[in-house]
């Protein structure tokens, strides 16, 4: 029976089964199977042992009274004993299965088998596939081996049996997130799989920590375009919660893909950064319009919406950051396309700078800004408030949208540098533009309402608009401007040179460097 299933599974996915026959080894099972007891045994037995005795007068579960031994209080205790699973189980599998993932396409990426694996008929969603299903199997099998144990302290804790199989649905998506996650890092050159592990046991225990997919407690009341977000309706919060798994596993699919055939091709394509920028800010905007429109004080009303507005541009900057390194092409396909540009026409270049995967970031970092620009300034003129706290978040959007692209070109300019270590040259140049003038005006201690021009020269600009005066804020648009001229000015230059200089080489027979 097992031969023939694994017959069966070979034709459909042969890397899966390479991956099986590798682990699913008799010491291997053996000691996942024991692991996974053990820790069941070791979570009960600490529980029963915090269990009060029948005459003792304190305890961690008593419920006191006066001059009588306490009496246990069953419901905390079945909770509590619950919630332990309902950590451990996601920690375990999704922390563990990212450390596994990273650590085993490194260990194929040194010993030459990754480039092998590409080379097979095997398509690539196969190969991928069989990956992230092959490589965490044991942890999956320990796993199995305490989900029983994990629904029978909810039935117990008489949580429904359908809010614990909705818990399982959703761990299997944040499986797929992050496994994925874990794959592209790897494929990206992270190879740190402690790193990876370390990240991943951050973002899940916050995720967690606010009960995304937990049942309900602790939740406020929330929205998303009016979709009821809160502890009354779990079946909305997972329902949401399964729709963004799905959605980030899909956009991460789009790099694996790319970066999996291709390990020199961009992470995306530049065509489907436009599509990600406006779907993420959808995203935003639905989330923070249900926070909004309940306060009767206007000067508490303003507030919030600019702080709301702070938070969507914080979000966007790093997604900004994220697709300079995603759009970024290597340096040597910069130089080859340098070539190209350099004998092309102007029409058939800025095409190129827009749609083109081997041409430079900063104009489509400049569209993708643009976007979320498109996004958000009608929800801005739809604000309760009067006409020149619009103007101000409008003037703000523009401000972020010059600074993206400051930075996009910043990061172009460093790429383009011959040292090896130009993507830490690039870097680190973008986290001083940022931090420096965070820096500058803590280092002053001034606030916003004595010295706004200088926030108006950092990403805190929508906190020195609000008590700038015309002619600062002005002259503030224009400096941006200027200097966003400026480094294009100096990355055209810097591609035309190379454009010359690889034209020359090809003609002279020399190795384009």
């Amino acid at each position: 029976m097992t031969s023939r299933l694994m017959d069966y599974l070979g034709e459909l996915n042969p890397q899966l089964i390479r991956e099986l026959k590798g682990r699913l080894i008799s010491r291997n099972v053996t000691l996942s199977i024991g692991l996974s007891l053990l820790a069941q045994l070791v979570i009960i037995l600490s529980f029963l042992s915090q269990i009060p005795a029948p005459d003792a007068l304190h305890g961690s579960y008593c419920i006191y009274q006066e001059n009588n031994p306490c009496i246990v209080n069953w419901i905390q205790w079945k909770e509590d004993l619950n919630q332990v699973f309902y950590w451990v189980v996601p920690l375990v599998l999704v922390c563990g299965g990212v450390y596994l993932l990273i650590a085993d396409l490194a260990r194929e990426e040194r010993r030459g088998t990754l480039n092998f694996i590409r080379v097979s008929p095997q398509s690539s969603q196969s190969i991928l596939i069989g990956k992230l299903l092959g490589v965490p199997v044991l942890l999956f099998l320990a796993v199995a081996i305490a989900l029983p144990s994990y629904a029978a302290t909810a039935i117990v804790a008489q949580i429904p049996l359908l809010e614990v199989l909705s818990f399982y649905v959703i761990l299997a998506a944040l499986c797929a997130v992050f496994y994925s996650a874990a794959a592209l890092f790897a494929l990206m050159g992270g190879h740190q799989a402690l790193v990876g592990a370390s990240v991943t046991l951050g973002m899940l225990f916050w995720l967690m920590h606010q009960e995304w997919y937990s049942y309900g407690k602790g939740w406020s009341t929330d929205q998303w375009f009016g979709f009821i977000l809160n502890g009354d309706n779990l079946f909305n919060v997972r329902l949401f919660a399964l729709v963004n798994c799905v959605l980030w596993t899909y956009w991460i699919w789009q790099g694996l893909y790319r970066r999996f055939r291709n390990p020199a091709a961009t992470m995306i394509s530049k065509k489907q950064s436009y599509a990600l920028v406006f779907c993420v800010n959808v995203l935003f905007l639905g989330l923070v319009t249900s926070y909004l429109g309940s306060e009767s004080d206007p000067k508490l009303e303003a507030y919030l919406w600019f702080d709301r507005l702070y938070l969507i541009a914080t979000l966007n900057l790093f997604l900004f950051l994220g697709l300079i390194a995603a759009l970024s092409p290597p340096r040597q396909t910069l130089l080859d396309w340098a070539r190209y540009a350099h004998q092309a026409k102007g029409q058939s270049v800025l095409q190129d700078l827009i749609w083109g995967e081997k041409s430079p970031a900063p104009v489509a970092i400049a569209i993708c800004a643009t976007i979320t620009a498109l996004v958000f300034i009608p929800w801005v003129l739809l604000w309760p408030l009067e006409m020149l706290s619009k103007l101000q978040a409008i003037s703000a959007i523009g401000f972020y949208v010059i600074l993206a692209a400051i930075y996009a070109v910043l990061a172009q300019i460093m790429l383009l540098l011959k040292s090896q270590k130009r993507a830490l040259w690039a870097t680190g140049v973008v986290a001083a533009a940022i931090g420096l003038p965070l820096l500058t005006l803590a280092l002053l201690g001034g606030q916003a309402q004595t010295i706004p021009e200088l926030y108006l020269l950092s990403i805190l600009s929508l906190s020195g608009l609000e008590y700038a005066t015309t002619t600062p804020i002005f002259m503030a648009f224009l400096g941006h401007l200027a200097m966003l001229a400026g480094l294009s000015v100096k990355l055209r230059q810097q591609l035309n040179r190379a454009g010359e200089s690889a034209t020359k080489a090809l003609l002279m027979g020399r190795k384009v460097s």
